[in-house]
């Protein structure tokens, strides 16, 4: 036995060894080394200078009250049972541990035991588990909200997740002993459910005899209420074990900390040996899992990941394309067949009525006016970031064209043509989405008195500027990131793994798209304020912004048609054979 663990030792040492040396050794190529010097810097004055140096408050919250956290502590125990039964009820999959293809290659042959393979992989999660854990609470100190040190919280946390983790895998063994035993999955939910329903029942049926509900409309006393009927009677017994959980978490001080901790580490060691006493059939579905997982890796690392893995179909065509006509409305039909049945017209339309239903519902009534009030400005909120972030979000779409830029260009196709085609589709696909949320927002205020932005000229006004700005605005940012993508295809890669010097390489690429979006803007802005200037004395605000806005999306759409030439031209010197390396 002492030979099998020392192999395992030596086996995952020398894999941690051999990534390191790994990254040390990429650092010679200059990309890497900018994007580490980069990634460490951002590390060093945004979290170790005021852990090192000792000034500076760092990441933390104010202290919440002590009633709101016996809320939190009566709760978190019912969100924790939650959580643990959804593990017997909505999985469907079959018990399997992680490993890597090559560990199954050479372990699973090898004379080791299933308890020795269940031991190496769960110590190898827990570490995972507690290192994360305790870097971030540790540099970022976590845990002043509930007046615990850092390194208190970061043991409670741990705890938590460790013991999650293993009941999750525990649950997953037990569900595979089940299927073997002849109980299929319905019944197994069923009677889950039907547990939960019998408990359920008897805490409410508790409740009403022992504790009947305050008026709804005081906070403090349902507060109060809700926190009596989680801690006595049935509901007491039931999450006695997920109270011991959560307790360390709750924990304002070292006392309470050290005098809940046993019970956790109790529970803990009892999922552990729970899981390690496990003698169910893994292999197989741990071999298929690590070959699913090898294959989300390269499909990551060539930029051909999708998050859905049902098999392709084919699909109506969003529009009907005619035989002769501009290159660019093809691009777009292929592009949106691509992306789904849902990057429809009838979509849009339907989101249409249901936004403007909701709101006259929620402006009806005077109680309900408050709620459409924050709802429209969170819509405003979304759509202002959407339109900084969303072609930050969709631009790796845009490396696929390099995978296919020899095919591309094998076509009777000029470079800016290729160019447009490929910006048509994510344009498509965030404008709608910004013209909706800027509806919904639009549709909150108006009517809204004492504030003289939302009066109906204005309100008019700005939907003409969110019609005709939203699309050039949306070209023209899609512009910045595609030219990046082209000029250093090897920093706008989707997939190298973690690392300071990856983290770096995003910084950068970020950083100089901001920059070169915030230098694009310039000239549309100064005339649009020009323009804006002469006329609002001329003919009122409305005329005065309606007009700005036609100005700033000409001089934008001249920006992009002379974005798109140069993304042509710089399409027809893509070397493929030199530059993807």
């Amino acid at each position: 036995m002492n030979n099998v663990v020392g192999a395992l030792a030596y086996l995952q040492w020398n894999s941690l060894r051999g990534r390191i040396l790994q990254r040390v050794r990429r650092l010679r190529q200059p990309k890497y080394l900018f994007g580490a010097i980069a990634g460490l810097g951002y590390m060093y004055f945004f979290v170790f200078r005021h852990l090192i140096g000792g000034h500076g408050p760092g990441v933390r919250v104010g202290q919440v009250p002590v009633d709101v956290s016996g809320l939190i502590g009566a709760l978190a125990p019912l969100a924790l049972l939650l959580v643990l039964a959804s593990a017997w009820v909505f999985p469907n999959d079959r018990a399997a541990l992680r490993f890597t293809e090559a560990e199954t290659d050479f372990l699973f042959p090898a004379p080791i035991s299933r308890s020795g393979l269940i031991h190496f992989s769960v110590l190898r999660a827990q570490a995972a588990i507690f290192v994360s854990v305790f870097l971030v609470s540790l540099l970022l100190r976590r845990g002043g909200a509930v007046g615990a040190n850092p390194l208190q919280y970061a043991t409670a946390l741990w705890l938590v997740l460790a013991t999650v983790r293993l009941h999750f895998l525990g649950a997953s063994f037990t569900r595979e002993h089940l299927l073997d035993l002849g109980v299929r999955p319905l019944w197994r939910r069923a009677g889950v459910l039907l547990l939960c329903a019998a408990i359920a029942a008897a805490c409410i049926a508790w409740a009403r005899a022992n504790a009947p509900p305050p008026d709804a409309t005081d906070l403090r006393r349902l507060a109060a209420w809700l926190s009596d009927v989680l801690g006595r009677g049935p509901a007491h017994w039931v999450l006695l074990p997920f109270r011991w959980m959560v307790a360390p978490v709750l924990a304002r001080s070292s006392g309470p900390f050290l005098h809940a901790l046993p019970a956790s580490l109790a529970l803990l060691a009892l999922h552990y040996a729970w899981v390690v006493r496990s003698q169910v059939s893994f292999e197989e579905a741990s071999i298929s899992l690590a070959r699913r997982r090898a294959e989300t890796v390269s499909a990551m690392r060539e930029g051909r990941f999708r998050f859905s893995r049902k098999a392709a179909r084919a699909r109506k065509p969003p529009f009907e394309l005619a035989a002769r006509g501009s290159a660019a409305p093809a691009f777009l039909w292929k592009g949106l067949i691509a992306a789904g049945p849902f990057w429809r017209l009838r979509t849009l339309v339907i989101a249409t009525v249901i936004v403007v239903a909701g709101a006259q519902w929620l402006g009806a009534s005077p109680a309900r006016a408050p709620i459409l009030k924050a709802v429209g400005a969170i819509c405003l909120g979304v759509a202002g970031w959407s339109a900084i972030a969303g072609p930050m979000l969709v631009h790796r779409g845009l490396r696929e064209t390099l995978d296919r830029l020899d095919v591309l260009r094998a076509m009777p196709l000029r470079g800016w043509q290729i160019a447009l085609g490929q910006l048509l589709t994510p344009v498509a696909m965030l404008v709608p989405a910004q013209w909706l949320l800027l509806l919904a927002g639009g549709l909150a205020f108006s009517g809204t008195t004492g504030i003289a932005w939302f009066t109906p000229g204005l309100l008019g006004a700005g939907a003409i500027a969110a019609l005709v700005l939203a699309p050039t605005i949306c070209m023209l940012m899609l512009c910045v990131p595609f030219g990046g993508v082209l000029m250093f295809p090897g920093w706008s890669g989707s997939g190298r793994g973690g690392g300071f010097d990856v983290m770096g390489q995003r910084l950068i690429f970020g950083g100089v798209y901001l920059l070169a979006l915030a230098v694009s803007l310039v000239p549309a802005t100064l005339v649009a304020a020009l323009l804006f200037f002469v006329l609002r004395n001329v003919g009122g605000l409305p005329v005065a912004v309606t007009a700005a806005a036609l100005a700033c999306a000409a001089v934008l759409g001249v920006e992009v048609a002379m974005l798109v030439r140069w993304l042509g031209g710089r399409i027809e010197r893509f070397d493929v054979s030199t530059e993807l390396r």
